[in-house]
């Protein structure tokens, strides 16, 4: 009977679809408009500060910026910059109040879901991504509408490219708001 239950067990869990486990390097981003997660780190879920230090530990640097409003918070051990924000009372370096708003990722271990790393060559990205735009230095990957102003598109998942390499992944999350 254990034997049975078993090989139950294993059988379903091969069987059902869309049973994946993100790997903790991993970004992944939707055009909504959406950072769904950079590693661990799920933004929708809880975008903080405080569930950022939760996953990649504590930072090495933070700095206040624009009388608290912003705080630049660095992982140079994981290769990854947050930019947090709060537009309303108290200091974004609040570890319970600073929303996370934008994202540098550009440690070597950094991937996209569907594969593109940094360190990857621009024939990759292409490749991986063939509805790719270029603007300047950097490769718009996921794009959305802004809903403000006039609207137009905006990089939700941009590539920074440089010497034919991807040297960087840039996220726009916007979870303080505009």
């Amino acid at each position: 009977m254990r034997r049975r239950l078993i090989f139950v067990f294993a059988v379903t869990a091969l069987a059902v679809p869309g049973v994946a486990y993100a790997r903790p390097d991993t970004i992944e981003a939707r055009g909504s408009g959406r950072v769904l997660a950079v590693g661990d780190f799920e933004p929708q879920r809880d975008p903080t500060y405080g569930a950022a230090v939760a996953v990649f530990g504590e930072p090495a640097s933070q700095r206040s910026r624009f009388q608290g409003n912003a705080c630049v918070v660095n992982w140079p051990g994981a290769g990854l910059r947050i930019n947090f924000a709060n537009f309303g009372v108290g200091s974004a370096c609040d570890r319970r109040r600073g929303r996370s708003q934008t994202a540098r990722a550009y440690g070597s271990r950094w991937r996209t879901k569907r594969g593109l790393k940094v360190g990857s060559r621009l024939t990759r990205l292409r490749r991986l991504y063939p509805g790719a735009r270029r603007h300047g230095r950097s490769w718009w990957l996921v794009t959305a509408v802004s809903p403000f102003g006039a609207g137009g598109r905006y990089p939700v998942l941009a590539a920074a490219v440089r010497g034919g390499h991807v040297r960087s992944f840039n996220l726009r999350i916007g979870a303080a708001g505009e």
